[in-house]
């Protein structure tokens, strides 16, 4: 399960943590944690965030001002989140109808080797699965 303090890690007190981002992020987590609690395997754990997050630092939200990603993009706006996935069993296991399910999107696997990008925010092309 990701908790809220994992999502938004060190950029807890960044002023970009807007009361609707959080509202966003809270919608975010309620759908990836009932996707987790169905799944069959269990999530591994980042060593480098100590949560299900993946990445270094920028896995969950990022502020504005972060270096990765286009402003407004859905994790600067608390509505994608990274799973740390290292042997894609994740991606491996989600089809467009478990997406579906659990009102989710993600990017398309081949673009994210080692994690899973899973967020709410429906791309312009309304699939599930899209590339970036």
């Amino acid at each position: 399960m990701i908790t809220m303090e994992q999502y938004v890690g060190v950029h807890a007190d960044s002023p970009d943590w807007t009361e609707q981002r959080q509202e966003n992020a809270q919608k975010l987590l309620v759908q990836v944690n009932a996707l987790e609690e169905s799944c069959d395997f269990d999530w591994p754990i980042n060593p480098a965030t100590k949560s299900q997050v993946s990445g270094q630092t920028y896995g969950g939200f990022r502020p504005q001002d972060c270096p990765q990603g286009a402003p407004h993009s859905s994790h600067k706006e608390g509505l994608a989140v990274d799973v740390y996935d290292p042997q894609n069993t994740l991606d491996g296991a989600l089809t467009d109808e478990i997406l579906e399910q659990f009102e989710l999107y993600r990017e398309a696997p081949q673009s994210t080797p080692h994690w899973c990008h899973l967020t709410i925010r429906p791309p312009g092309s309304g699939k599930r699965t899209f590339q970036p």
